[in-house]
């Protein structure tokens, strides 16, 4: 605090004729230990400062060109799949409209409707015509199968004997739908034997795609659908090998379940430890295999809690799930561990129409390897900075010592700092005099703005006013030499309810109800003043002893008060942003931060009831956008749901009504809201006992920790 060091207000102006430094300015500007400390220090986090500037510029720049030719890379592959994928297709309709295979598969269609055993199917004349015909498709060593399936699923015709007559199972017919309404489609790849009911062989070890085209009889009807399949992975590793991605980079296909579809680079370097495949041909499956250096003994893998899939299986699924285009690709630069366990970069690319996935990954080091040298200089250099802040720190903080120990504001003499926020610091300090414990709060130097200065001088002027036991007592204002601006206010040696919360959990109704009581006491002699409070929350509240009595309520921090009755009507809070708490502000001023009148208070007031009785927020958002958005649309839970049956039904309906969207539903006054906790605290009181024991044992506990 530049208030509260030697050379502020402490300094007093040299007798006449007293020598002054000379030489240049920097010199003069240099004259004391404590502005040659200043110097060393500013010259450090600025030193500190453009090391991380370059570093992180360096840094995001690099990953954005690394993300953009992942990115690119992985396009292209999808590109070249989906060409190969409509190929295929293509030559599949071409053959289903060759007249031989089309009168062919028609027949035996035919005779399965019939009621044709598997056998005679097999044995029909028209296989062997289908079979001879299909001798130029079969040439060629990358079709390993063929099949003809009716409108029942019975599958009329098939390279393997022993799969005639067998049916499809009902998720093949929903993906051959397509097929018979007259399109060529492309079936994702899958075991086949997970494609047929009750298969008495395993005729493909490995997983296949087919591409599937109607067949129409002569009235144009599509009565089966004829297609050939080539095994997955050596088509797509055939297409996707062709990548060019250094030493530790490959680029693959996967399925919804995260099932390699394509050959791993790296195959001998998976660890067969049941976490990374997915059947019995070792193709992996794309999970996180763990840290190799865990060592816990636990396994990493068991029938019932499978390792995760990795963050780019994980996110390409999710993201294919969306209807959202711009859902469907991605970019990894944060390092992960993918299925070798290696911490890797990655950007996937997903093919709705298909259902599946193209992944590109490349090692994190490799990616990365211009960002070593610049890291080590980086830290070497943050090392010799930090040293040397750390010096000038605690040369700094001998001196503040040394010179708090003298200082005085006005008659209040300064002790250590018990508090501070982003606009002031809050010392315990002692009245010269009366020798009475005071705090007195300090305007940072830094914060001239004209707004803030306003909303200083207005929160000792507005809580001046108040003279209600429960708000808290200002004592003195002014402004020291060195142009700080401060006031000193009652000590407080208590417990804020955030903090009691955190502790103890939940509060008892009755001295929930108590509390609440004080909290809206205050506010109606500041609401019958004009004054709206509008920060009303749990760390704003502070219980406390005074006077032998216990769990006295003070309501602090009147910074954001708003004056209704003012002649100047603007209001310093007007610039573009909600002051205050959101987890406890009414509805109507998320969307306008000006609204501000005594229902939005009381709003603020549930809020804090709901927090006390149910240990808990009302709402726990993980963003601030998702917050005010609960806050605008969300039904608030009742707090006797969260709490159990030991919350009175009067103050459980008090609570929902002080949290209703409409402030029109709401307790009209405190006065109201008064009234009801009254009645509560009549069959739940919250008695002087209770809180002498409770105050014992709170300053046992402390006294121990200390």
């Amino acid at each position: 605090m530049t208030g509260l060091i030697p050379g502020a207000e402490g300094e007093r102006a040299a007798p006449a004729g007293a020598a002054r430094p000379r030489g240049s300015p920097l010199l003069v500007l240099l004259d004391t230990p404590a502005r040659r400390v200043e110097a060393v220090v500013i010259v450090l986090v600025l030193t500190i400062g453009l090391g991380v500037w370059v570093y992180r510029g360096v840094k995001d720049s690099l990953r954005e060109l690394r993300a953009t030719s992942l990115q690119t890379l992985v396009d292209s592959e999808a590109v070249a799949i989906d060409a190969w994928i409509e190929k295929n297709r293509t030559e599949a309709q071409q053959w289903s409209r060759d007249p031989v295979v089309r009168d062919a598969v028609v027949e035996l269609s035919a005779m399965a409707r019939a009621g044709a055993s598997p056998a005679a199917l097999r044995e029909a004349p028209a296989r062997g015509r289908l079979l001879e015909a299909l001798a130029p498709l079969l040439a060629d060593n990358r079709r390993v199968a063929v099949k003809a399936v009716d409108r029942s699923g019975e599958i009329v015709a098939s390279l393997v004997p022993d799969y005639v007559g067998l049916y499809v199972g009902p998720d093949v017919a929903k993906d051959l739908a397509p097929v018979f309404a007259g399109r060529a489609e492309f079936l994702a790849p899958r075991a086949e034997e997970e494609r047929l009911l009750n298969s008495p062989v395993v005729a493909y070890p490995r997983p296949i795609v087919w591409f599937m085209a109607p067949i129409g009889d002569d009235r144009g009807e599509a009565v089966a659908a004829f297609g050939f399949g080539v095994y997955a992975d050596a088509r797509f590793s055939a297409i996707l090998g062709t990548a060019s991605l250094g030493a530790s980079g490959e680029a693959y296909a996967f399925d919804r379940d995260g099932r390699m579809l394509s050959e791993s680079r790296f195959a001998s370097d998976v660890p067969r430890n049941g976490a990374a495949h997915g059947d019995l041909s070792g193709r992996p499956l794309l999970r996180d295999p763990g840290d190799p250096e865990d060592t816990d003994g636990e396994p990493r893998q068991s029938a019932t809690s499978p390792r995760p899939l990795t963050a780019l299986a994980q996110a390409a699924i999710t993201g294919g799930m969306m209807t959202d285009p711009g859902a469907h690709r991605g970019v990894l630069v944060e390092p992960y561990r993918n299925y070798r366990g290696v911490e890797v970069v990655g950007a996937w690319r997903w093919l709705p129409d298909h259902g599946i996935g193209i992944g590109v990954e490349v090692g994190a080091t490799e990616a990365y390897a211009p960002l070593r040298y610049l890291t080590f200089a980086f830290w070497a250099v943050l090392a010799l900075a930090m040293i040397g802040v750390g010096v000038a720190v605690l040369s700094w903080l001998f001196a503040e010592r040394a010179w708090r120990e003298g200082r005085h504001l006005g008659p209040y003499r300064i002790g250590e700092r018990i508090g501070e926020g982003g606009a002031a610091t809050v010392y315990r300090a002692t009245h010269a005099l009366l020798k009475r414990p005071t705090a007195v709060k300090i305007l940072k130097p830094h914060m001239t703005a004209d707004e803030v200065v306003a909303r200083f001088e207005r929160e000792v002027q507005l809580a001046s006013r108040l003279t209600h036991p429960s708000a808290i007592e200002i004592y003195d204002f002014g402004r020291a030499r060195d142009g700080s601006f401060y006031y000193a206010m009652e000590y407080l040696d208590g417990v804020t309810l955030a903090e009691l919360v955190e502790r103890d959990g939940p509060l008892p109704p009755g001295r929930a109800a108590h509390v609440l009581k004080r909290v809206c006491e205050a506010l109606r002699e500041a609401h019958g003043q004009g004054l709206i409070h509008r920060d009303i929350k749990p760390q704003n509240v502070m219980l406390c002893q005074r006077g032998g009595d216990y769990d006295v309520v003070k309501v602090l921090d009147f910074g954001l008060a708003k004056d209704l009755y003012s002649a100047d009507t603007r209001d310093i809070t007007q610039y573009a942003r909600v002051l205050g708490t959101p987890l406890y502000m009414a509805p109507e001023r998320i969307g306008n931060p000006a609204v501000a009148d005594a229902l939005t208070d009381l709003y603020s007031v549930g809020a804090l009831a709901f927090n006390l009785l149910a240990g808990r927020p009302i709402f726990t958002a993980a963003t601030a956008i998702d917050l005010e958005r609960e806050i605008l649309e969300s039904t608030p839970p009742r707090v006797a749901a969260l709490a159990g049956p030991a919350i009175p039904a009067e103050l459980d309906h008090l609570v929902a009504k002080l949290l209703a969207k409409d402030p029109r539903e709401r307790p009209q006054s405190a006065d109201e809201v008064i009234e009801v906790l009254t009645a509560v605290l009549a069959t739940h009181p919250w008695h002087r006992d209770e809180a002498r024991r409770w105050w014992q044992e709170f300053y046992a506990a402390r006294a121990a920790a200390a």
